[in-house]
């Protein structure tokens, strides 16, 4: 009897044992399968976005990769809502291949998917640059201080930069302070000494001034001429004076910097190195810097075009008074000027 009491008791205490590791493996069962799902998924997603940067395919078959690549991903993070590593990779594809293949120094993907409109570089696909800005904000909350942020890797340019170019081209009062807030990431995470500083002090300082915040926007800009003197900056710099009613230093200043930049920074403008937001901005810096080489002419068609264009209407005043001032010029050389001895060589 005791015998057999004991047996139950073992058989009871191996049963209860048993039931604990089924309950344990149970238990650990579904995180096990989520981490399945999530390396599954990402490992697809991985596949589809080499096959859509093949060279060998057609654009249908290269976009169809791409829309699996993006679905794999996105099923990763519904496997694992707290890693961000799938949406740095839907960012990062989808901005390789909307937006790397408009700029000149497309690094990352054979871009034979441009159309020729995507090819224009002041052609801005405004669904596919929000899709990107809520990747790269998910992968920001969930990885705030993963370095590929702010960190240029194999290459590429910095998330934050890239998420601020995307900002600034939307140019809502909203997407502009959003830029603003990237660019003041990027600068507290740089160490001052890195060669991307003076770029990011010069958008930064080009942002404060469409905000309006035109002693934040002058202090940045002498900033990043300190850090990187390039004609583009200088140039945002004479502007930023002119608009903050310096007009004299503004136009001393540009003309300081000879003809050379004046042809460069036309050059960088055509070339779509240069872009402005929204468009019809860029007439302001040209019939500025028209206006301080003495095309007097070349700069009334220009302040015009300003003001047809309706870019920034608070600053749509000055453009006016540049018009006014100029037109009185031209009005007083048309006058012509009478001799004080009329009769003298009669």
């Amino acid at each position: 009897m005791k015998r057999a009491l004991l047996l139950a008791f073992v058989l009871a205490a191996s049963t209860a044992q048993a039931n604990v590791w089924e309950r344990a493996i149970d238990a650990d069962q579904p995180e096990r399968l989520a981490d399945d799902k999530f390396e599954s998924e990402m490992r697809q997603g991985d596949e589809h976005a080499l096959l859509a940067s093949s060279r060998n395919i057609g654009k249908k078959e290269v976009f169809s990769h791409l829309q699996n690549a993006i679905a794999a991903y996105r099923n990763a993070a519904a496997a694992k809502p707290r890693d961000g590593e799938p949406y740095f990779r839907i960012g990062k594809l989808l901005y390789a291949f909307y937006f790397d293949c408009t700029d000149q120094w497309a690094r990352t993907i054979a871009f034979q998917t441009c159309t020729d409109q995507q090819r224009d570089p002041k052609s801005f696909n405004v669904a596919k640059a929000k899709e990107i800005i809520a990747a790269w904000d998910a992968f920001e909350a969930r990885a705030p201080l993963d370095p590929r942020l702010s960190v240029e890797v194999s290459g590429d340019t910095e998330i934050l930069f890239d998420r601020a170019i995307l900002h600034t081209k939307l140019a809502t009062k909203a997407d502009l302070e959003a830029a603003a807030l990237d660019y003041e990431k990027l600068l507290s995470r740089h160490d001052g000494l890195e060669g991307g500083t003076g770029r990011v002090l010069g958008n930064l300082a080009e942002t404060y001034m469409m905000l309006g915040r035109m002693e934040e926007s002058l202090e940045t800009y002498r900033e990043a001429l300190r850090a990187y003197p390039d004609t583009s900056t200088l140039y945002g710099y004479a502007v930023a004076l002119d608009r903050d009613e310096s007009t004299r230093a503004a136009l001393d200043i540009i003309k300081s910097s000879g003809l050379d930049q004046r042809r460069a920074f036309y050059e960088g403008v055509q070339t779509g190195g240069t872009f402005f937001v929204p468009e019809g901005e860029v007439f302001y810096y040209l019939a500025l810097v028209d206006e301080a080489f003495g095309y007097e002419e070349d700069a009334i068609g220009k302040w015009q075009a300003y003001i047809a264009s309706g870019a920034h209407p608070e600053f749509q005043p000055r453009a006016k008074a540049h018009l006014d001032t100029l037109n009185a010029h031209k009005r007083r050389r048309a006058i012509p000027i009478e001799s004080p001895w009329p009769d003298l060589f009669r």
